[in-house]
């Protein structure tokens, strides 16, 4: 082939061109390094994903984390599976997370003790915000105030009112322990309404909903679904919502705000985090396919039934509302009084 020939199509003869072959060679050897984790990303997932929920199985949550954990496994067509790590405030199941290699396959179902146990504790075995990172905001996770219906009480004005006459014998209330989203909710509404009420913490959901059926505390501030039970029993009354708007579960009880104390709100919540350093892609990768399952009409209706609002949201958006309510369990348990232990 004449040179001008293969000038004009040097494909044809890349021998007679060795600058450029060498040119090419060494740009492949350059962006090796660079393509290869983008093209394990874009395989990801390919093998087992888990989902460590730091709860009992059985439990609503758990509930929630296995039917996401079915859609997932359907969508990627790998295995996706639950591990039960409870105990410590939920800090086992975050710490295995948290210690666990950053690369997507070891997920955290988070829940709001992500935001009140950095004030909570002394110090933590890993560090909230650098060791775990968000994935997706799932939904809130506000909490019902029920009273018992022997006080004869069926609104929260009147429940004020009886509050702060018995400064001497104040009215109690149960919670599954300090500093458990419980107790906070009804924190909240001492230090807004001026009111005493006496703690009676029990050691879990179950001993706390044993102690209201028989009538042994006057108040629980229960999550949706626990007050959805609580209620078919008919020994309790439904007084108002922690979140700023209504449950579609129970969309005739107002929330505090409307009520007369508008700067109450509490809002629990569940989420999705990942090991902190997993790579971004990756992250980016998980939250378009959870969002995927949340927006999913089947899977949304189901657990509305539960008192859950699957809204999901941006990386970005849940990161920003962790940092914030850190803080505002920060300052919440300074009002409370709460020591770290």
């Amino acid at each position: 082939m004449p040179y001008s020939a293969a000038m004009k199509n040097p494909t044809k003869n890349p021998m007679k061109n060795p600058i450029r072959s060498w040119s090419a060679g060494l740009l492949a050897v350059l962006l090796s390094p660079l393509l290869s984790p983008l093209l394990a990303h874009a395989e990801f997932p390919d093998r087992t994903v888990k989902i460590v929920v730091p709860f009992d199985a059985g439990g609503s949550i758990d509930t929630v984390a296995r039917a996401l954990a079915q859609r997932l496994n359907d969508k990627w067509n790998v295995p996706v599976i639950v591990e039960n790590r409870p105990g410590a405030g939920n800090t086992i199941g975050a710490n295995a997370v948290a210690k666990a290699a950053p690369d997507g396959y070891t997920l955290l179902y988070a829940n709001t003790s992500i935001s009140t146990n950095p004030s909570l504790f002394k110090s933590l075995p890993y560090d909230t915000l650098r060791d775990l990172a968000p994935v997706t905001y799932l939904s809130p996770s506000p909490n019902v105030l029920l009273i018992q219906k022997t006080l004869g009480i069926s609104t929260l004005k009147d429940l004020l009112a009886l509050a702060k006459s018995r400064q001497d014998k104040p009215l109690s209330y149960a919670s599954v322990g300090k500093g458990s989203a419980h107790h906070f909710c009804m924190e909240l509404l001492k230090s807004e309404a001026g009111i005493p009420l006496l703690h009676v913490p029990y050691r879990g959901v179950a001993p706390a909903v044993v102690a209201v059926t028989r009538g042994e505390v006057d108040l629980f501030c229960a999550d949706v679904t626990a007050a959805l039970g609580l209620l078919q029993g008919d020994k309790v009354t439904p007084l108002a919502i922690t979140s700023r708007k209504r449950s579609p579960a129970l969309p005739d009880v107002a929330p505090f705000a409307e009520l007369g104390l508008p700067n109450y709100e509490q809002t629990g919540y569940v989420g999705i985090m990942v090991t902190g350093g997993t790579p971004a892609p990756i992250i980016a990768k998980l939250n378009t396919s959870i969002n995927e399952v949340l927006l999913e009409p089947e899977f949304n209706k189901k657990f509305t039934a539960l008192g859950y609002d699957m809204v999901g949201g941006t990386v970005q958006g849940f990161e920003k509302f962790l940092e914030d309510d850190i803080q505002f369990y920060r300052r919440l348990t300074q009002a409370a009084g709460l020591t770290p232990e």
